[in-house]
C-alpha cells in the first residue's frame, strides 16, 4: 500500500500598500487577517512555522515590479508554497492581464490561493472551479 506524499509547501501571505497614509489597512493589519482567514481555512497549520511573508510597502497593484512580490513567485517556482493568502485581491494585482497570467501559474504550480475578506478563492472543494471570468466581470 503506498502512503500518500505529504505536501510540506508553506502557505504565503502577501500584503501590500501602495505608501503609507496612517488610512486604510496597514500591511501588518493585512497580515493579522489572513492569518485569523488561514486558521479557518486549513487544518493544522502552524502560524508560526508553516507561514512565509511578503510584504511590499510603498509599490502600486499595477504592475508585477515589486520585490516580496517577484520573491514570492521565485519561491512558487521553486516549488516552495501551496497556497497565497491576501487580504483582498487588488493586494496582488490591480490589472486583470497580471492577475490572469498569475492565477495561470498558480495552477501550473498546484499553488491555491484566498482572499482574507472576499469570496474570491480556489482553496476549498466548492471554489476549486474558480474562474478568471468572473474576476474580469466584477473589476469592469
Amino acid at each position: 500500500m503506498q502512503r500518500a506524499k505529504q505536501d510540506n509547501r508553506k502557505i504565503a501571505i502577501y500584503s501590500r500598500k501602495s505608501k503609507f497614509t496612517g488610512k486604510g489597512e496597514s500591511t501588518h493589519n493585512q497580515i493579522e487577517t489572513c492569518k485569523r482567514k488561514i486558521e479557518i481555512t486549513f487544518d493544522n497549520v502552524d502560524l508560526e512555522n508553516d507561514i512565509l511573508i511578503y510584504e511590499d510597502e510603498g509599490y502600486t497593484g499595477y504592475n508585477t515590479n515589486r520585490p516580496a512580490f517577484q520573491k514570492m513567485l521565485k519561491d512558487i517556482r521553486d516549488k516552495k508554497i501551496k497556497a497565497i493568502a491576501f487580504y483582498k485581491l487588488d493586494r496582488i494585482s490591480r490589472n486583470v492581464s497580471d492577475f490572469s497570467s498569475l492565477v495561470i501559474e498558480l495552477d501550473n504550480f498546484d499553488v491555491s490561493f484566498l482572499s482574507a475578506t472576499e469570496s474570491i478563492e480556489n482553496v476549498t472543494p466548492s471554489r476549486a472551479s474558480y474562474d478568471v471570468y468572473d474576476f474580469c466581470i466584477c473589476t469592469t
